[in-house]
């Protein structure tokens, strides 16, 4: 008799926590998709000035990359509830501070301010769900499945974030991004927390404090670096093609399937459960993958066979960062996962970071279409770290 089929994630979503726990996650990741773009409303609206809303995103995404990176190591040692109780605080006051300015004070260096403390007071989610997953599941397929359903949870969450924060923002409320994504985290982070069941062992302070973390994940951080580089740079090279060839309408159409692409990889890892390989192989053919899969994105020209590219590019994202995340749940158990898991995330906000003005300069010195090749050397920089890594885990 045929082996009945059920959906992809539904074997660790019976476990009792477990729909609370990825529902409150999800929607306690919403500053991260959210907040930016109501500070470049406050700055381009109530303050004036576009140039002073991209600082106060910029700077909440460096002060991100690095509080959370840091929050991700108290959790470890103090515990999630900790950790989400003293986020939650902070956020609700960063988000009436930001209500303030942008009705009251209208000040660039306060709104730049409140960035760098909404930023660096929001924990990454992702990297403290994924901790729970690999606390309550012990195989590895179905930890991989975990990391797969978080991957998804991160699609899913800048597929909807962006489109609520421009609704509020059209309402003529600039501010508004920032207090919904406090209220989601508040709602997120209380789901989540109620679990107690699903809190990670705590940990004694590691020897060496953060700079020993980051000795230990230095080739995943370089390897997230790059990866995040090439995405900063994609995104912008994309933005400027379009414009440039006469298709700035199809940006949002392209984005969408590059994204769609991304979450239906997610998926499919997903619904796979019978890997051979290691976590660390499969993180090296899943860069290659991905790496060959995005080179045409430099060389097509034309707006549909760009479209084509992108979408095509798009579904090596996610199962990319699945197998990444895989690196970190497989390591000996009982190890901290939290500051790890975080680490990934704050090298990718900086490899975008880094991208995205690479991206910018390559256009002003070659123009849109030519800038595209730089996306070449991005890729095979890339697989350094990864394929090194790969050989050094056999």
């Amino acid at each position: 008799m045929a082996r009945r089929r059920t959906l992809p994630f539904a074997d660790i979503l019976v476990r009792d926590g477990a729909l609370a726990t990825t529902l409150g996650g999800l929607l306690a990741r919403a500053p991260i998709s959210m907040v930016p773009i109501g500070l470049i409303a406050i700055g381009s609206g109530p303050l004036g000035s576009y140039a002073v809303g991209g600082a106060a995103a910029g700077a909440y995404s460096v002060s991100n990359a690095i509080g959370a990176t840091l929050l991700g190591r108290a959790a470890d040692e103090r515990g999630h509830r900790w950790v989400l109780r003293l986020s939650a605080l902070a956020l609700a006051l960063a988000a009436g501070a930001i209500v303030a300015i942008a009705l009251v004070a209208r000040e660039a260096a306060l709104l730049i301010a409140a960035a760098v403390v909404f930023g660096a007071a929001t924990p990454n989610m992702g990297a403290l769900v994924r901790t729970r997953w690999t606390h309550v599941l012990h195989e590895a397929p179905l930890r991989l499945r975990a990391m797969s359903l978080e991957s998804v949870n991160d699609e899913v969450n800048f597929l909807i974030g962006p489109p609520v924060a421009s609704l509020l923002i059209v309402q003529g409320l600039p501010w508004g991004p920032a207090v919904a994504a406090a209220l989601f985290f508040v709602a997120g982070a209380i789901a989540v927390a109620r679990q107690r069941r699903w809190e990670p062992t705590l940990h004694e302070p590691h020897v060496g404090g953060m700079s020993a973390a980051i000795r230990e994940n230095a080739l995943l951080m370089v390897s997230s670096g790059m990866i995040g580089a090439i995405l900063g740079a994609s995104q912008v090279l994309l933005l400027g093609y379009c414009t440039a060839i006469g298709a700035a309408g199809g940006i949002a159409l392209a984005l969408a399937l590059n994204s769609g692409a991304s979450l239906v990889g997610a998926v499919t890892i997903g619904s796979k459960s019978d890997w051979r390989w290691s976590a660390e192989r499969r993180f090296a053919v899943a860069a290659v993958c991905f790496a060959v899969a995005t080179i045409p994105t430099a060389l097509v020209d034309g707006y549909v066979p760009f479209l084509l590219a992108t979408t095509v590019a798009g579904f090596g994202i996610a199962p990319m960062f699945i197998q990444a995340n895989a690196v970190v749940a497989e390591r000996a158990n009982g190890s901290p996962r939290n500051a790890s898991f975080a680490l990934i995330g704050g090298g990718v906000v900086f490899g975008i970071s880094a991208g995205s003005a690479i991206g910018g300069i390559a256009i002003d010195a070659a123009g849109a279409s030519a800038a595209r090749l730089i996306l070449v050397p991005l890729v095979l920089l890339m697989l350094i770290p990864i394929l090194t890594g790969a050989r050094r885990a056999r």
